[in-house]
């Protein structure tokens, strides 16, 4: 088995999804990915015995004020990764056939799978620190050497 990643925009996943389905490709999943710059989201599709090959096809920085468009129009077996992308990670999929609206996991805490540890939350904190650091750093610097 081979695999393929390529990156798409939100605007071209339902065409992507269409031109699959009209090629006979089978929709494998929807995987989410907590990211520093948001939800990554990769869709997985694969011609069957034809070329065994996986094409992953990924929308970086998603957050849950970004709607995404449902497939299970298409592929109606991918309601249980939209759903999941609901109640994990926070994200907003409109138009889906089967919406459990929040309630396909009976779930303790909001989107779990976007919440850091204190210690990363730390990291993340000190490295913005020191960015802005390094950019004020630079200000003067540039600020100095026009003055002389």
């Amino acid at each position: 088995m081979k695999q393929t990643f390529e990156d798409i925009t939100i605007d071209q996943i339902v065409d992507l999804a269409a031109q699959k389905k009209e090629a006979g490709a089978r929709a494998v999943q929807i995987h989410c990915t907590n990211t520093e710059e948001g939800v990554l989201v990769t869709y997985t599709f694969c011609h069957d015995g034809v070329d065994d090959v996986y094409e992953n096809y990924q929308v970086h920085g998603v957050t849950p004020d970004t709607p995404l468009p449902s497939l299970q129009g298409m592929y109606l077996g991918l309601f249980p990764f939209e759903n999941e992308a609901v109640d994990l990670f926070g994200l907003r999929v409109e138009g889906m056939v089967l919406d459990f609206a929040g309630r396909f996991y009976d779930l303790v805490e909001k989107a779990p799978m976007t919440v850091i540890t204190p210690a990363q939350k730390a990291a993340r904190e000190k490295a913005a620190r020191l960015a802005k650091a390094k950019e004020a750093r630079a200000a003067r610097e540039t600020a100095s050497k026009e003055g002389e």
